[in-house]
């Protein structure tokens, strides 16, 4: 947990390359000695390969449904694993943590005032105009409803510095 007087950033992180990039950009660009950085993943779990006979009714799979969801809970905890090394490796302060929550960006938002973030920096996932629309953004919510700063790191093209 943050002391007081220290900075106090969030990371919003879902596995994407958006995200490390978003994550990358606060280590190089944005770091401070002393700040504590929060970073959180909103995981949605899905059922994609399950159909919906082994779902529910008499021929459910109730072990293969909890297996999946144990498969897709571990990659969340490795995720955050791994985020929260990277920290150490380069000396920050702070936690990745999993939240659970309906929707990312209410979830995020609730993050940021509880906490009381000083920053937030985010990634996007570069959805066209369209699909934008029609899907809503994370980033956007965010931008349009947190109380602190919000930084939207754009994804890098490849071959660009």
């Amino acid at each position: 947990m943050a002391r007081e007087g220290q900075r106090r950033i969030l990371i919003a992180v879902d596995g994407s390359e958006a995200a490390e990039n978003a994550f990358d950009w606060y280590l190089n660009q944005l770091r401070q000695k002393d700040d504590y950085v929060y970073g959180i993943h909103v995981p949605e779990y899905n059922l994609s390969g399950m159909s919906a006979f082994r779902l529910v009714g008499p021929l459910s799979d109730p072990k293969a449904l909890s297996d999946q969801f144990k498969e897709q809970h571990d990659k969340v905890e490795k995720l955050c694993a791994d985020y929260t090394a990277k920290l150490r490796q380069f000396g920050v302060s702070g936690q990745v943590d999993s939240m659970s929550g309906d929707k990312p960006g209410e979830t995020i938002v609730q993050q940021i005032e509880s906490l009381r973030i000083d920053n937030v920096v985010m990634g996007t996932r570069g959805l066209g105009k369209v699909k934008r629309f029609l899907l809503g953004s994370v980033s956007n919510f965010v931008v349009q409803n947190s109380m602190a700063p919000v930084s939207v790191i754009p994804l890098k093209e490849k071959g660009q510095s």
